[in-house]
């Protein structure tokens, strides 16, 4: 009598999981390894469309590659070739930058001569816009690193490392048109201390309500501490820069690596960043939160909190909304993160031995 018993048990409580929807974070599924290639970006678009681009070495050259599901991750496009950037930069979170508007997919690559580039892809014609430069003074963004971020109303934001100052320091440009022109280049934030720090990607967050959101690496006082500074009107003005945590990276050299940040509802920021070889969470004003050993963390804001995916040592972790658990995805390296159209379904794009691999984690 007792194996009945529990059988009707475990089926009854199979059927109220399934009608509540609550299913346990414990598993990675579907897996897809894309192909050859590095440094990936993903992003999901208003009508559930994942989109991934990421570049390919072909000897000399760099090739600018991108791939999309309409299934919400179960399969993905045969690789397209959105076109040749010699010079691109590639490799220590150097590689294209994504972002998805209401009618366009943007990209902007960054190359070695010096100089940002964007292209878009627009819904309407499934075609690829001809590359436009972005940075206005020729050839001062040679470090190739940027991010970007796209707007409620279909604005495109985009923040660089810039040495026409001499220096590097924090650069942006806003598009109106979803990235076909570009206005006028704003000094975002100029270094006290020659610059800021050389080799560090910046992160571009745009908030419901349209402020924009850069983080960014700083070097003052012998220490690489992370910043983060905002615009209350679309990047004409930025307020006072405020650090990242209460601690101090002190090391006079570039930890190449960036973090990553996401804003809520309330306009509250969450970062994630590297001090050491140890990665934290933090949030303005506030003592920083470790959450392991690893570098490159990315943040995805959902429906029950903050997931994070970082690399510690050659292997992809990834921790839960709800901060109770952390999983591996197995190798890889440089992962980034977007939300599925379910609210219910994170994805994850990294490299892992040349390839790039996406994976779907049920939240």
């Amino acid at each position: 009598m007792l194996l009945p018993k529990l059988g009707l048990i475990m089926g009854v409580l199979v059927i109220w999981m399934h009608q509540m929807d609550i299913r346990p974070f414990n598993a990675a599924v579907n897996e897809q390894n894309i192909g050859v290639g590095s440094q990936p970006e993903i992003a999901v678009d208003a009508d559930g469309v994942i989109r991934i681009v990421y570049g390919v070495k072909n000897g000399k050259e760099r090739d600018l590659y991108y791939v999309a599901s309409n299934d919400e991750g179960k399969s993905y496009s045969k690789p397209f070739l959105i076109g040749n950037f010699s010079q691109m930069g590639l490799g220590m979170g150097r590689g294209p930058q994504l972002t998805a508007t209401r009618d366009y997919t943007v990209v902007t690559v960054g190359d070695h001569n010096g100089n940002l580039f964007a292209v878009n892809l627009s819904k309407k014609t499934n075609q690829w816009s001809a590359p436009v430069k972005v940075n206005d003074a020729d050839t001062t963004a040679k470090e190739a690193l940027s991010g970007l971020g796209a707007g409620k109303d279909n604005f495109v934001y985009t923040a660089w490392l810039d040495s026409r100052l001499g220096n590097n320091n924090l650069y942006g440009a806003l598009s109106t048109d979803e990235g076909l022109t570009w206005g006028k280049n704003q000094l975002i934030y100029k270094g006290t201390q020659n610059g800021i720090c050389d080799c560090c990607k910046p992160s571009v967050y745009i908030n419901q309500i349209g402020h924009i959101f850069v983080m960014f690496r700083n070097k003052l006082d012998g220490a690489r501490n992370m910043y983060l500074i905002s615009s209350t009107d679309k990047g004409e003005h930025f307020g006072k820069a405020q650090k990242q945590g209460i601690g101090d990276y002190m090391i006079n050299a570039c930890p190449m690596d960036g973090g990553d940040l996401t804003v809520n509802s309330n306009g509250e920021a969450s970062t994630v960043w590297r001090r050491q070889m140890e990665v934290y969470l933090a949030q303005p004003g506030k003592p920083e939160m470790k959450l392991g050993a690893g570098r490159t963390p990315v943040i995805l804001q959902t429906t029950k909190g903050n997931a994070i995916a970082w690399q510690q040592e050659n292997v992809v972790q990834f921790r839960s909304p709800d901060g109770l658990k952390t999983i591996s995805l197995g190798n890889g390296q440089y992962p980034k993160l977007a939300l599925a159209k379910d609210q219910k379904t994170a994805i994850c794009t990294f490299e892992r031995d040349g390839k790039i691999i996406v994976t779907s984690i049920i939240l």
